[in-house]
């Protein structure tokens, strides 16, 4: 699996960002940076009467872009306003590509020039304030990789993702995570939670969908901006195209579903797996705290199917074998496992994989029959069990870094973990594990869970424990037990 000011200097970029603020009557909110953490003094805003949202301790960006679709060039700024966390440096993480790096060109601290070095992955700002809050700037320069790759431009399409400096994250100790490498594989990225007001000026030839709520549209000049906001994502995704013919749905009151495709004639095919997953999980697991979602269709070789806030985006590849059928299910699954409710991708990533493929099994037996999803779970256990053979030493907790290809991290993050979690399910019923996931997914809205988040779950829930996860999770894979015991 990744917003942004004009770079006008001075007072001019001031004007816009009030403009912003004023338009939208938003309160300035604070931010204490911290990994995986469970704050209990937290501020919540309710959305609709359903879900509770975090709204305290995180970040707010400002940000806005200006695309030239001739120079593949974004222009911005970010704008943010945070707690200082008392540390000699502040650290914004980038996910450019090598052979396309991000330009960093100024950055102000306290409306004051910064000092700052940048090594192409981390931007690190000097702190010697010992101010409460942090008023951070950054101007900055991104090329869009003329590539079918997670964040480029390919058949007309454009997939705007990781491009625009964010902010790091600290461990328990006040240090500040070094940001994870990609390898081909996974999702080595760090994401935190964040609320976001993001300004857009392009072509008005190119229609846009994003992670948020689109607040305003208008021309200026030859181009057109546009405005969106959205609160508590873990980052903020874009995508564009000249093609695009574009139609909503409303599953629920509550909820709007744009998709996006560049022809008509798969319509009706993606408005019925988009309903029918959405409905699935919303039973299964509970309101979303986002009233505007996205389908993303883009071309032939390029992304295979991706999660970003908000958006399920998928590959014309799909179409063939119907894999779509299986593939844009489970990333509309991680807009409830991954955005709403966060996960460290590169410790713990078997959780939102494993959710998100048990979704899968979960939206076939609900929209066909049990014996449809039978047929993907017993999938499932034979990739499980074979493991057993391949990767006898290997584990489920291992981190990304130490899977050694991408079908021993398939087997076990999204298999085995699948597998695990539908072994529960046998175990203790499908009334007692609804529950259990409602209970999992409702009370970690705005948190970053991990297995002990999954054991309190079940445990206050249907007052289960279990030894499940301790062998499936922790153990070789050639030690696994197929009797689990329940307590």
């Amino acid at each position: 699996m990744a917003v942004i000011f004009f770079i006008i200097p001075g007072s001019q970029s001031k004007i816009a960002l009030n403009q912003i603020t004023s338009m939208i009557n938003k309160i300035k909110v604070s931010w204490s940076p911290t990994v995986a953490r469970n704050d209990k003094d937290q501020t919540v805003i309710k959305n609709k009467d359903t879900i509770e949202v975090t709204a305290k301790d995180i970040p707010t960006y400002y940000i806005t872009a200006l695309l030239d679709d001739k120079s593949f060039q974004i222009n911005g700024q970010v704008n943010l306003t945070i707690n200082n966390p008392g540390t000699d440096t502040i650290v914004f993480y980038t996910y450019p590509y090598s052979w396309s790096s991000m330009n960093i060109k100024k950055v102000f601290l306290n409306d004051e020039i910064a000092n700052f070095a940048y090594d192409r992955r981390q931007l690190t700002i000097k702190n010697p304030y010992k101010k409460k809050e942090l008023s951070i700037q950054i101007e900055f320069q991104t090329p869009v990789p003329r590539r079918g790759t997670r964040f480029g431009y390919k058949d007309n399409v454009w997939l705007v993702t990781t491009w625009y400096p964010m902010l790091g994250v600290l461990d328990n100790n006040q240090n500040w995570v070094d940001r994870p490498d990609p390898i081909g594989m996974g999702d080595p990225y760090l994401f935190n939670f964040a609320n976001y007001v993001v300004e857009w000026t392009s072509s008005p030839s190119i229609k846009w969908l994003s992670s948020g709520t689109l607040l305003s549209e208008t021309m200026v000049g030859n181009e057109r901006k546009m405005t969106w906001k959205v609160d508590g994502v873990r980052n903020f995704a874009l995508a564009g195209s000249t093609k695009y013919k574009i139609k909503e749905i409303k599953p629920d009151e509550n909820t709007t579903i744009s998709i996006a495709l560049t022809s008509e004639e798969n319509f009706d095919r993606i408005r019925n797996i988009t309903n029918a997953a959405f409905s699935t999980y919303k039973a299964h697991y509970g309101q979303l705290p986002y009233s505007n979602l996205a389908i993303i269709e883009t071309g032939n070789d390029t992304n295979f199917a991706l999660e970003y806030p908000n958006l399920a985006v998928f590959s014309k590849d799909m179409y063939v074998d119907n894999k779509i059928e299986h593939w844009l299910p489970h990333e509309i699954g991680h807009i409830w496992w991954y955005n709403a409710v966060g996960i460290n991708e590169v410790k713990n990533g078997w959780i939102d994989e494993g959710l998100a493929e048990m979704g899968v099994v979960l939206y076939l037996e609900n929209r066909y029959s049990k014996s449809e999803g039978k047929q993907l779970r017993d999938t499932y256990r034979k990739r499980n069990q074979l493991l057993i053979n391949t990767s006898p030493y290997q584990t489920l907790d291992a981190g990304l870094y130490r899977y050694g290809n991408r079908q021993e991290l398939y087997d076990s993050w999204y298999a085995r973990s699948a597998d695990m979690f539908l072994t529960l399910r046998d175990e203790i019923g499908e009334k007692a594990f609804n529950h259990f996931l409602k209970t999992l997914y409702q009370t970690n809205v705005g948190e970053t869970i991990n297995e002990d988040s999954i054991a309190k779950a079940l445990k206050k829930s249907v007052s289960i424990e279990t030894d499940l996860f301790q062998n499936w999770i922790h153990d070789p894979y050639q030690l696994t037990r197929w009797d689990i015991k329940i307590n």
